[in-house]
């Protein structure tokens, strides 16, 4: 009986799947190595195709996107990924020994899907997806104004220009790039199934990002984002739905720096959140800094369906909100939307948990680590339209006796829009302000 028993167990045993640990250095590894420490892969990509389910991928220094640079990395098994290391994996510190995933202008033609990073099809609740020290930069692919509008005194670049749109960009701005309007990270519902997973994120970076910081569908599991900083972002830092009708998916943030979320358009018409509760989510806002975006810090104009409404608990507590253009938080109501400062999240009914908001009139606390041109860019922004038309034409003639309105061609002019931020300047942002917003990386 006692041997049967240890047999089961041996048998057990050798079915198990233990987590296995990979290596990957774009400057000393090959694709064709065996991912070993000491005969690292090349590429992220090949690590994250050869590797099982629970298995840790080391990175050391360099960028990464893809297999042939060609613009992606997707994630389709739950996997941990720590990047920060240095060439012979000695040694860790993540803004030191920098883990980038910065692609070219090159690959903004043969990247597919919505996202640099992509988390596709991952069906395992009970299991997560950890992103821990990448510093992820779309600067360089961006197409930025060739004229140079836009571009206040000592700023980078000109403008973003319009998604789908050619422009200069590159390292040096010397390139012809076309803008494409793709996330960060993106959760993708590939082939029709929606993602199941625990996901962290944490110690990394969200710098120039020409649409959503994180966005995406999740229809089990959970979200964390924590220690991460994410500047110059466009839409919002993260617009995460869940997809399950029964059920509300938990969405933690905390310790996060948001600064300079634009709009969708030039005009600033619509978007620019710091952070969006979306429906079919549970969120858990806390300890995060967020400063100078374009409408909202927060935004909370989605109502959900009445059942899942009810399961919505949304806590935001111990925060530093400065210099957001319309709001601290937008909610419905007030014509388009009611906007709120977070000195009356009291008020709020939407919050259930609201303590220890703090609302600042400069970035002083910041410590001078935002970069200066920039941040005076942003408060003296503005924005103009005109609009052409010929009154006398048939058309228009016809119109205004119709009681319709008249056509003509537009144009709308700002200061800045989505210009290029530093990015090795950003990362100065870990550990700023203590007690708020990233901290300090524990390598």
């Amino acid at each position: 009986m006692k041997k049967t028993i240890l047999l089961l167990v041996a048998l057990c045993v050798a079915g198990m799947t233990f987590g296995q640990s990979y290596y990957v250095s774009s400057n000393t590894g090959s694709n064709r190595n065996d991912g070993s420490k000491s005969a690292p892969f090349k590429n992220l990509q090949k690590a994250l195709d050869v590797a099982e389910s629970g298995a840790t991928i080391y990175v050391a220094e360099g960028n990464y996107y893809g297999l042939l640079n060609k613009g992606n990395i997707i994630i389709t098994k739950p996997v941990t990924i720590i990047g920060g290391y240095n060439s012979d994996f000695s040694s860790r510190d993540v803004l030191k020994y920098r883990t980038l995933v910065q692609p070219t202008p090159a690959s903004n033609g043969s990247a597919s899907g919505q996202g640099t990073i992509q988390l596709r099809s991952i069906k395992a609740p009970t299991e997560k997806v950890t992103l821990d020290g990448l510093i992820m930069d779309r600067g360089n692919s961006i197409a930025y104004n060739a004229r140079g509008d836009g571009k206040p005194e000592g700023v980078a670049s000109a403008q973003m220009n319009p998604i789908g749109t050619a422009g200069i960009g590159g390292a040096n701005l010397d390139e012809n790039v076309s803008t494409t309007e793709t996330a960060m990270i993106y959760f993708d519902g590939y082939q029709g199934v929606v993602n199941q997973i625990n996901v962290v994120i944490k110690n990394c970076a969200f710098l120039n990002c020409p649409n959503y910081g994180i966005v995406g569908m999740l229809n089990d599991g959970s979200l964390t984002i924590d220690n991460c900083i994410f500047v110059n972002v466009r839409m919002a830092t993260l617009d995460v739905r869940g997809a399950n009708s029964k059920k509300v998916i938990p969405i933690t943030f905390t310790n996060n720096t948001v600064l300079f979320v634009w709009s969708r358009m030039r005009d600033l018409s619509d978007m620019g959140y710091g952070y969006r509760m979306i429906p079919g989510t549970s969120n858990t806002i806390s300890h995060n800094i967020f400063g100078c975006a374009c409408f909202a810090a927060l935004d909370r104009t989605h109502v959900d369906t009445k059942d899942r409404e009810a399961m919505r608990k949304e806590a935001v507590t111990d925060n530093i909100f400065f210099l957001n253009r319309q709001a601290d938080l937008t909610l419905p109501g007030g014509g388009m939307f009611l906007r709120v400062s977070a000195n009356d999240f009291d008020d709020v009914e939407q919050l259930e948990k609201v303590s220890g908001n703090k609302v600042l009139t400069d970035p002083k606390l910041l410590n001078g680590k935002v970069n200066k041109a920039y941040l005076e860019g942003f408060l003296n922004l503005k924005t103009s339209s005109t609009m052409n038309a010929d009154y006398g034409s048939t058309a228009n003639q016809f119109r205004s006796a119709m009681g319709m309105n008249i056509q003509g061609t537009g144009s709308t002019k700002t200061t800045m829009f989505a210009n290029r931020y530093p990015w090795e300047e950003a990362l100065q942002l870990f550990g700023a302000v203590q007690g708020y917003g990233a901290q300090e990386i524990k390598n």
